[in-house]
């Protein structure tokens, strides 16, 4: 007679976003890899009622990957906790993670109830777009403390936490590739306006948001354009900050070499038609931009904030810069045109991309789980104990 494979441990995820987020795509190649070793996740996500289908539902289903929908009417709609318990009641996780604002009130609010089971936090970073958005970053914070555990994605991160003491953990993001997605078109489009650019092409991709600091980029493309350094810029993205940025760049004389796209979907053809990728941001946790370009051997100059200097350390892999300083900026971005890339510069980006891999952030994950099991659940720890 055959023993009995002992029960797959089951994680839960709670994702607070509709649209096809950074931090959304990390939870998608983290439960593929999940499933590899032997640990099944369901990725639970919160879709505002009356709003056309979910991006990221739809993107979780093409990537093969458990989930499903629990809509809410509004960000202060407490019913949703109430189904989010149904969900969890039928399912039986041994693990709930958040990933959020909303899902960490969700989870806080269940806590509250008694629901039994335990609870890791994921702080991917913050904006600071309105007074709204801040306090709902404010209060993540807060509503995080209850947790078994939060997770940072820097270290940089981790002391913004340091009263929980050993209850942080930092996991770094992985590398993972551009997944390209909307209109095949878009890629022929993007092909087509870099062939009809002046070279060389500098680009930002990220939200347009205060801090992601395109402001600063603009300011910078100003000096670079007065100091005469020939070269075209393209801002891929959106926000709430894209059309200040855009009057910002009309004052500032530069609508015949900067060109804003708005949202990419097939950033991939964005990386290979750049010759610099700039992050001028004012905070970050660990950007996925700096790791997806890094993954496509390009040239990066990027703010000393967050987790960019823990990807980076001492090696040529980025040229980093203090932040908020358009002078800094300009004079990496000019250096960085100017003397074109390196043999040194590609191998420091491989090096520093080594140690970001899906399969470091799997281990990380599964010591993380198991740790949580031991003190909480033991019984549920099965697989993972193997």
């Amino acid at each position: 007679m055959s023993r009995a494979e002992p029960p797959r441990t089951r994680v839960a995820a709670l994702v607070a976003a509709d649209g096809i987020s950074g931090p959304g795509r990390q939870v998608a190649a983290l439960a593929r890899a999940l499933d590899h070793a032997q640990v099944d996740c369901r990725v639970v996500v919160f879709h505002r009622r009356g709003r056309p289908p979910s991006p990221f539902a739809r993107y979780l289903e093409g990537a093969g990957v458990e989930h499903c929908v629990v809509e809410d009417r509004g960000p202060v709609d407490w019913q949703v906790a109430s189904q989010v318990r149904g969900v969890l009641r039928r399912w039986r996780p041994c693990i709930v993670q958040t990933h959020g604002y909303k899902a960490t009130a969700v989870a806080y609010l269940l806590r509250r109830l008694r629901v039994p089971w335990p609870w890791i936090g994921f702080f991917h970073g913050s904006t600071s777009e309105n007074l709204k958005v801040r306090f709902y970053h404010w209060l993540d914070r807060r509503l995080l403390r209850a947790a078994e555990r939060v997770v940072v994605m820097s270290h940089a991160q981790a002391q913004a936490f340091a009263h929980c003491g050993h209850r942080v953990r930092v996991i770094h993001n992985a590398a993972l590739e551009p997944t390209p997605s909307g209109n095949p078109s878009e890629r022929d489009h993007l092909r087509a306006l870099a062939r009809g650019l002046p070279r060389p092409i500098i680009g930002v991709v990220g939200r347009l948001s205060p801090e992601k600091g395109v402001d600063l980029f603009l300011e910078a493309c100003a000096l670079l354009d007065r100091r005469g350094v020939a070269f075209s810029a393209i801002v891929a993205g959106d926000g709430p900050e894209r059309g200040r940025l855009e009057r910002r760049c009309r004052s500032l004389a530069l609508e015949s070499c900067v060109h804003f796209l708005g949202q990419v979907s097939h950033v991939d053809v964005l990386y290979g038609n750049l010759d610099l990728l700039v992050l001028p941001s004012r905070s970050e946790g660990l950007p996925n931009t700096l790791l997806e370009a890094m993954g496509a051997d390009l040239p990066v100059v990027a703010t000393k904030v967050g987790g960019v200097p823990e990807v980076v350390g001492a090696s040529a892999a980025a040229r980093l810069v203090a932040p908020g300083s358009a002078d800094a900026l300009a004079d990496a971005m000019e250096c960085a045109v100017t003397q074109g890339d390196s043999p040194a510069a590609a191998a420091a980006r491989r090096e520093a991309l080594s140690h970001f891999t899906l399969e470091r952030r799997l281990e990380a994950h599964l010591r993380l789980y198991r740790d949580v099991l031991r003190e909480t659940r033991p019984a549920c720890v099965g697989s993972l104990a193997r």
